[in-house]
């Protein structure tokens, strides 16, 4: 069998252990559509209208938020009465566009 060299050299096994937990947090459906909810929305947007986008219950939304917020994954701000959220991480928004390739074919 015949083995292809690989174009590039293999990523480091300290970056891989320190981007599994990122990735594997970030890979739930539920935190997923917030991602790319935010994304599209290309602005810092609140609770309720993350979950209008979502399409499930406040509370879930919500602890999907943590655990997004706790891996760096997001960031949120007051502002008023509204804590908004955003994208703080936006390497993460590269497993989007994987999910988008694969939607296409």
């Amino acid at each position: 069998m015949e083995s292809k060299a690989p174009s590039q050299e293999l990523i480091d096994m300290e970056t891989l252990e320190r981007v599994a937990p990122i990735i594997r947090n970030a890979a739930h459906p539920t935190r997923l559509r917030i991602l790319d909810f935010l994304r599209l929305a290309g602005q810092p947007c609140t609770v309720t209208q993350i979950t209008e986008a979502a399409g499930v219950g406040q509370a879930l939304v919500s602890q999907q938020l943590r655990i997004l917020k706790d891996q760096g994954i997001l960031l949120s701000r007051r502002e008023g009465n509204y804590m908004l959220y955003d994208i703080a991480d936006r390497s993460v928004l590269l497993l989007l566009d994987c999910i988008r390739e694969h939607q296409i074919r």
